[in-house]
């Protein structure tokens, strides 16, 4: 990353002064406070959930934010029509929103809701109805209000040092009528742990952060702040509905072969499936192909290893460095009680090996799902 020299920072000041001066309405987020920490600064860092897809970076149209459409419809309310239900479904650790409206019409409303959050999106994915973010800074010191990093939204390590960065996805499925939409949110993000001093005449400098973690805390402010934003109703009203207490139920079950084990859920087939989505979500698997009529998922990881992070196995090793590649494939299958049991039916990893991976994804999985 490159940072300005003393003499165009000067220069970048001028500009700013000037840009201020010429009127502040023509700038994005002036007046925008809702937000309790900046989102404005955008990191180039690895992604963790995956890379960006093939093809390269997409052109995203402007998207009307949630007040201007409110204004346009003079309603106080949010971005969709009045009257259209928003629930939450799940349980603990897997909530889900179920939206009273087609996908077709959800899909650019999320792309707002990003974009009035202050994220930038890195992955833009309508075949298997992926949305993605770059990693964003955030800066726990600055309150709400004006900020000269909101409205000009840069990343330059010599005027911003964020504190964490964090990063989003949104992920939505067709319900079970045509009107009804399933979105499934899933939140990362890596604290600061250091960082190396700029030195006069040096133009770069680089900031450490920990290796990046599922955040139930800004899955579920997320999940809020999308309800509200969806429904026009109140940021306590959201919050609420997503922290109602749910019950969840699932075990693995062991058989006499490895291949034999499967996990056992006693919840019906549809809230089963649509939470097994959001359990690969979480643990950072990307979506290849879902045939929800026959049961069968087909996902693929690209650094397998993450999956063996606070497992402890005697004898054996992972190795951390290599480049590897997990492509799993799950059927999901009801029962006649009303349950649902999930199996793997092939795994390959390309590049190295994995031990006893099917008992550790069948763990990780059902750890999602519990």
């Amino acid at each position: 990353m490159r940072n300005p020299t003393p003499s165009r920072m000067l220069t970048f000041a001028a500009v700013a002064a000037a840009g201020l001066i010429s009127g502040c309405s023509s700038l994005p987020f002036v007046g925008d406070d809702d937000r309790e920490v900046n989102r404005a600064a955008q990191l180039e860092v690895p992604p963790a959930f995956s890379g960006p897809a093939a093809g390269g970076s997409v052109a995203l149209p402007e998207i009307a934010s949630a007040r201007a459409e409110a204004m346009a419809r003079e309603e106080e309310s949010g971005v969709l029509a009045t009257g259209t239900d928003i629930e939450v479904a799940g349980e603990p650790g897997s909530r889900y929103l179920v939206v009273g409206t087609d996908p077709d019409t959800v899909w650019p409303k999320l792309q707002g809701f990003l974009r009035d959050e202050g994220y930038s999106i890195r992955r833009l994915e309508p075949n298997v109805g992926l949305i993605e973010t770059d990693w964003t800074g955030v800066a726990s010191n600055e309150g709400p209000g004006f900020s000269i990093m909101r409205i000009l939204k840069i990343a330059q390590d010599t005027l911003f040092k964020p504190d964490s960065i964090e990063k989003v996805r949104l992920r939505i499925e067709q319900g079970e009528g045509e009107n009804e939409t399933l979105v499934f949110v899933t939140g990362q993000k890596r604290e600061l742990t250091g960082d190396e001093p700029l030195v006069p005449g040096d133009e770069s400098t680089t900031f450490e952060y920990s290796k990046s973690a599922d955040s139930s805390a800004l899955t579920a402010e997320t999940m809020s702040r999308l309800a509200a934003y969806l429904s026009g109703g109140s940021a306590e009203e959201s919050r609420a509905m997503v922290g109602a207490k749910f019950q969840a139920r699932s075990k693995v079950i062991s058989g006499d072969e490895p291949e034999d084990r499967y996990i056992e859920v006693a919840q019906s087939y549809p809230r089963a499936w649509n939470r097994l989505g959001l359990a690969l979500d979480r643990l950072g698997f990307d979506p290849v192909s879902r045939d929800r009529e026959d049961g069968e998922i087909e996902v693929k990881h690209s650094y397998p290893q993450a999956l063996y992070e606070g497992i402890v196995m005697r004898g054996v090793t992972v190795d951390r460095d290599a480049e590897m590649t997990l492509h799993l494939s799950l059927e999901v299958m009801p029962r006649r009680d009303g349950g649902t049991d999930v199996r793997i039916e092939k795994i390959n990893v390309a590049g190295g090996t994995l031990p006893k991976d099917r008992a550790v994804i069948l763990s990780r999985i059902n750890a999602e799902l519990e």
